[in-house]
């Protein structure tokens, strides 16, 4: 349903297309879930991308499950890769699809690794994968741009789709306090820099000012003592810093989709810590529900959607006055910004056109 609550039927332009069958490789996650039409009139049919809450499809970008599987698709659409796959084992895959004739389309979503591992395997799966396909797309124009001058390329820039469901996107923001409700998600306290410095920062900018309640967010595992996250000595240091600025560490499972909209519902900024890979879903949350994102700055993250930055260069000190700038900024605004629901079901329509576009040309389907 659209976010105007009034069906609407499919426009002449999608009506009697040929399905088109794609390998969304992986299927899981919201933004391989978003890419279609809002209504499913399209015709893309995204074999590997299971229904929200259902499990996951076992599909993979490797010879095996190719060979096994391409008969029954029309293009492979490439948008994360296996962190333990080799570049060689990549490259074959690439070439088994591109020798059945099958389109290979690559998103640049993630152009350095997600795992944050330092050990170049990441770009030289790159390097095995983006030369190789037929058509590339990424999410923002600075990522293009590295794309350009890393692989020789010309990538479709298409914007990351709304994460929100429009029914909550439509519901009013909670009424705004006079405290700053600011908040920042730690998860595991894998992140490039380290944990207590940002928080260290943080603090220091939020004692310097009156009236904002700070919570900061950790996953249980880093106090299970039989889990590869468990770091004690961190997490105390961390509980430490927000009580000394009056706030509050909260240590819980991870969020359920619906619980980290909630979550980040109930603030006013949410800071993200420094981010491995490229792109996020976490700016784009930020903007369906009217909570200002506070990024690193200079990532391809932050120019997902209008945001606040901060630099982590320098000295705690001048990470604090970075976040101080940025949470006095927040607090000066008169109103809060907030994506439009019409504004994203129409995006998402012009994604999917797109994308649609995008299969046809390299099947030669536009030219009947």
């Amino acid at each position: 349903m659209s976010p105007s609550r009034r069906r609407r039927r499919a426009s002449p332009a999608w009506e009697g297309r040929p399905t088109i069958r794609v390998a969304a490789l992986p299927g899981r996650g919201l933004y391989a879930r978003h890419l279609g039409h809002p209504e499913g009139v399209d015709a893309v049919y995204r074999t590997t991308v299971g229904m929200p809450g259902s499990a996951p499809r076992r599909a993979s970008f490797d010879p095996d499950w190719l060979s096994a599987n391409l008969d029954a698709v029309d293009v492979v659409h490439v948008h994360g890769l296996r962190p333990g796959q080799s570049p060689e084992e990549v490259a074959a895959a690439a070439d088994a699809a591109r020798a059945s004739g099958t389109p290979l389309v690559v998103t640049g979503y993630h152009l350095t690794d997600p795992s944050g591992s330092a050990d170049g395997r990441y770009s030289a799966q790159l390097d095995a994968l983006v030369p190789r396909a037929d058509a590339v797309v990424t999410l923002t124009a600075a990522a293009a741009d590295e794309m350009r001058m890393r692989w020789d390329v010309e990538p479709v820039v298409l914007p990351h789709p709304h994460v929100v469901d429009f029914v909550r996107m439509r519901q009013p923001r909670p009424t705004r306090h006079t405290e700053l409700r600011v908040g920042s998600h730690l998860a595991t306290l894998a992140m490039p820099g380290d944990p207590v410095r940002l928080v260290d920062g943080l603090t220091r900018a939020v004692r310097a000012m009156d009236n904002v309640r700070l919570s900061v967010h950790v996953h249980q595992t880093v106090l299970d003592a039989g889990s590869s996250t468990y770091d004690l000595t961190t997490v105390r240091e961390i509980d430490r810093l927000v009580r000394a600025a009056g706030g509050a560490l909260r240590v819980h499972r991870p969020f359920s989709e619906s619980q980290l909209w909630d979550h980040l519902f109930g603030l006013d900024v949410s800071v993200v810590p420094g981010l491995f890979g490229s792109h996020s879903v976490w700016p784009e949350a930020c903007a369906d529900l009217g909570t200002l994102a506070l990024l690193p700055s200079g990532t391809h993250a932050s120019g997902q959607q209008p945001c606040l930055t901060y630099d982590d260069a320098g000295s705690v000190d001048d990470l604090a006055d970075s976040f101080a700038k940025a949470l006095w900024t927040a607090r000066e605004q008169d109103e809060v910004w907030r994506a439009d629901p019409e504004a994203r079901w129409a995006e998402r329509v012009r994604v999917a056109e797109s994308l649609r576009a995008l299969y046809e040309r390299l099947l030669g389907l536009d030219r009947r």
